[in-house]
């Protein structure tokens, strides 16, 4: 009887379990799953927190819903946003993180990426992006052949070859450089256009701080000069040249080697890149159906490639970044702690030389 009894109770607290559990499971209905956030500063105290919220299809004639609120504290201002949506947000489907150029300078961003990278219902593959005025403004534009904020703003950031910028800056990239003593962080800088978003520059940062932007054109060589294997591609305009005028590059495979001397107090490193492409168009005066003039294109690739790389380390070196992680070949032969004052330290005062070998293995359109 005893063993009857003690079943029932079993039973019964099952059951009682299983109901309670099911009166506080929360439906799909009530939840607003963010797309994007984006962050504007208000005053030195308070910022501007904006949400994207995309809308079921026939729920609102609005794709992507935007709300906006002033607050100090990230958490504090997403309980008070889900008063306003009338649903509890939730952050599984955040995709997005945008920070206005002077919340990027004003060096509060760090803290605010923190506080997504350590919440595990974020991934780790959410874009981090600096638009060049308000946020607010980005996200509650209309943009006709876009209406969709959510997937634009993921198509945007989603990596391609074809995609004439890089790097593509995730949550977990912004911490891993801002918490490395050898690297220096790079953000896709974005501007509305008309119409319509386009990623124009790349911002650099030093430390947690905002401090200079440089072209996509100049993202993609220290993309190559990193050693990504696989490059955008690329468009080249001659300077001083009378017989080649310009060109186009195609599915551009990239080797790079780097080679320090371990000399902290007199830095030197030799660039090796070798390179092979497709050339996928042509401007210029050359017969290439000559196989003597394609080895003389190549060496003008290589002569003007050289010269790219010599003016972009040139431009870090006045402003002591290293994105590119040169440091490291130094640092890893280094004994003690290495600081960011080493890094600033070698590539302030660092010897280099580049040596570019490109190799174009088929032809486009010649002009």
């Amino acid at each position: 009887m005893k063993k009857y009894k003690l079943l029932f109770f079993i039973i019964g607290i099952a059951l009682t379990a299983g109901c309670t559990e099911t009166g506080q499971r929360t439906s799909v209905e009530e939840l607003s799953l963010v797309s994007s956030i984006g962050f504007d500063i208000v005053d030195a105290k308070e910022m501007r927190m904006t949400v994207g919220i995309p809308q079921p299809a026939g729920e609102s004639p609005i794709l992507t819903e935007a709300y906006s609120i002033n607050t100090e504290m990230v958490q504090e201002g997403l309980v008070e946003l889900s008063s306003t949506a009338d649903k509890m947000i939730v952050l599984n489907q955040l995709r997005t993180l945008l920070f206005s150029e002077e919340f990027a300078k004003s060096g509060k961003m760090t803290e605010i990426v923190e506080h997504f990278y350590r919440d595990s219902a974020v991934g780790n593959k959410v874009s981090v992006v600096i638009v060049k005025d308000k946020v607010e403004d980005v996200l509650k534009a209309d943009y006709p052949e876009n209406q969709h904020m959510d997937a634009y703003l993921n198509e945007l950031f989603e990596p391609k070859l074809h995609t004439s910028f890089s790097p593509f800056t995730t949550i977990h990239d912004y911490i891993n450089t801002q918490t490395s003593p050898v690297y220096h962080t790079m953000v896709p800088y974005l501007e509305k256009k008309g119409e319509s978003l386009e990623v124009t520059k790349i911002a650099l940062f030093s430390s947690e701080e905002m401090v200079d932007t440089i072209s996509t054109e100049e993202s993609l060589l220290i993309q190559a000069l990193v050693g990504l294997k696989k490059l955008s591609p690329l468009a080249i305009k001659f300077k001083d040249n009378e017989t080649d005028d310009q060109l186009f590059l195609e599915q551009i495979e990239n080797d790079a080697k780097i080679k320090g001397n371990r000399n902290i107090e007199s830095p030197k490193v030799n660039i090796h890149l070798k390179i092979r492409a497709v050339l996928v168009e042509y401007k210029g005066e050359r017969d290439l159906s000559k196989v003597g003039e394609y080895k003389k294109l190549e060496k003008e690739i290589d002569k003007h490639l050289e010269k790219q790389i010599e003016d972009l380390l040139k431009k870090l070196q006045k402003m002591e970044l290293d994105p590119v992680g040169i440091s490291e070949h130094f640092r890893m032969y280094h004994k003690g702690k290495w600081t960011i004052e080493l890094t600033k330290k070698v590539i302030g005062s660092l010897d280099y030389t580049v040596n570019v070998d490109m190799k174009v293995v088929n032809t486009g359109t010649l002009r």
